[in-house]
């Protein structure tokens, strides 16, 4: 049986309908914002050219230098039972890969070669394993203390640009891995030099046109 619709139901149901077209309509205006709104809004906020910083790195190969890093320590010690006796540094900017510390024999080190360079988006391998004892416990820390006193150092220089290197010390030796032009390189490693208990500077980077 059909139901009579009141004046008061007949309002109910006007403003009812009503109601959720125009909730509709706005959901409707919402999803094609980020569409077409937008790019105008960001297009009137910023009227120059956005220019790449040819010095830093993208968020994505961040992650790819982790990625080295994790996967070339795993498969290392999944290729050779040997390198667990080993002692071993894996750094990554960019692709470029250092890998130092200690190994008990001149076989691991071309091995070391072999499964980093099978690793994705590894670029350059800078093999600087020696044939050696691990390096004590004592002598870790101070390589831990030395790496992070040239950073605090190039952190602190307005002169270098601290935040595009990546420091590693390894038994009073410097490394120096980043995206860097040739000038600043210079100013990088006579920082690096300076530093109280550094025996040696090497750079590892890569150059970059101002």
């Amino acid at each position: 049986m059909k139901r009579k619709m009141t004046p008061g139901s007949l309002s109910h149901f006007i403003r009812r309908h009503v109601t959720t077209a125009v909730l509709r309509a706005g959901l409707f205006a919402l999803c094609c914002l980020p569409i077409t709104g937008c790019s105008s809004f960001l297009v009137a906020m910023e009227s120059n050219a956005i220019d790449d910083d040819p010095g830093e790195r993208t968020f994505y190969q961040q992650l790819a230098d982790e990625s080295i890093e994790t996967k070339a320590v795993v498969n290392l010690h999944a290729e050779d039972d040997r390198f667990d006796e080993a002692h071993l540094v894996i750094q990554s900017y960019n692709g470029y890969v250092l890998v130092a510390g200690q190994v008990p024999d001149e076989e691991l080190r071309q091995i070391t070669n072999d499964v980093v360079r099978e690793i994705r988006d590894v670029r350059r391998i800078y093999n600087e394993l020696e044939v050696a004892a691990p390096s004590s416990t004592m002598t870790r820390a101070s390589d831990t203390w030395i790496a992070s006193k040239v950073k605090t150092f190039l952190l602190a220089d307005s002169s270098t640009p601290g935040r595009r290197v990546k420091v590693v010390a390894e038994d009073g030796v410097v490394y120096l891995l980043g995206m860097v032009t040739k000038e600043e390189a210079e100013r990088i490693a006579a920082e690096a030099a300076d530093v109280s208990g550094v025996q040696r500077v090497v750079r590892l980077f890569e150059y970059i046109n101002e």
